[in-house]
């Protein structure tokens, strides 16, 4: 099968994008061998079998994506994929898709990795934070690795009327590096409640925050054909892509 490539040079400091701007296209979902263990990048056997609902159908992972491999394309929890902590949009189940990818090249082992790209997060005010539901994984390369740090997630805003979540998952080695994947989403807070935001305007703003205040960079998009329409499922305002952040140091 023909290898996709990612070729967009780094973009300009604090350029916003309103819209993906897709270097590859998605192709078949990647094969999985029948009985075989499922391995976590600790080594540790992960208990979850893949089934219908995960890299059973088209549009569960993309294939062949440049320093990374062959990535899940949602965020999972239990053996499907996961709904954005329980919110609805028009009655709705509103899936959660994977919507940044880090990849660090100059990290010397999986702990170093995961300070490095905690210390990026933390410095566009993405806080660890144990106030959202846990229990999520996401998938590359054949193995799942769990939500980290460990039962939580990051936050932004958190007590304000907008709160800006991030989960995180990683980091896998793969190639010369090691790459983490994440989904990020914005809700609304209410006196009733919350209500979903958007995919998109975080991902943005977070994708440019890191790009001018940390050493992870843009590096373009990658179209992972994940949005979804259904009358049963949708992924809102998501365009289908994910932004790419590059390790320059």
């Amino acid at each position: 099968m023909k290898k996709a490539s990612l070729v967009l040079p780094l973009l300009a400091l604090g350029l916003g994008l309103t819209a993906c701007a897709p270097t590859t296209q998605g192709t078949s979902p990647a094969a999985t061998t029948q009985g075989q263990p499922l391995i976590s990048a600790t080594g540790q056997p992960i208990r979850m079998a893949l089934t219908p609902g995960f890299a059973d159908q088209p549009g569960d992972v993309f294939r062949g994506m440049e320093q990374v491999g062959d990535p899940g394309l949602w965020v999972l929890r239990g053996r499907t994929r996961a709904d954005v902590d329980g919110l609805k949009v028009q009655g709705r189940a509103l899936r959660e898709p994977v919507n940044v990818v880090l990849i660090d090249l100059f990290a010397k082992t999986p702990q170093d990795a995961l300070l490095r790209a905690t210390a990026a997060l933390d410095a566009v005010g993405l806080k660890p934070s144990d106030r959202y539901t846990h229990g999520y994984q996401a998938y590359l390369n054949g193995t799942f690795q769990p939500e980290v740090p460990a039962g939580q997630a990051f936050a932004r805003g958190v007590g304000s009327a907008r709160e800006e979540r991030l989960r995180l998952f990683g980091p896998w080695k793969s190639g010369d590096g090691y790459v983490f994947l994440a989904g990020i989403a914005a809700q609304n807070v209410t006196g009733q409640g919350r209500t979903f935001s958007d995919f998109m305007v975080t991902r943005e703003a977070t994708a440019d925050a890191l790009n001018s205040r940390t050493v992870f960079k843009k590096k373009g998009y990658v179209d992972l054909l994940s949005k979804v329409d259904t009358p049963r499922e949708t992924t809102a305002d998501h365009d289908g892509c994910a932004v790419i952040l590059v390790a320059r140091e």
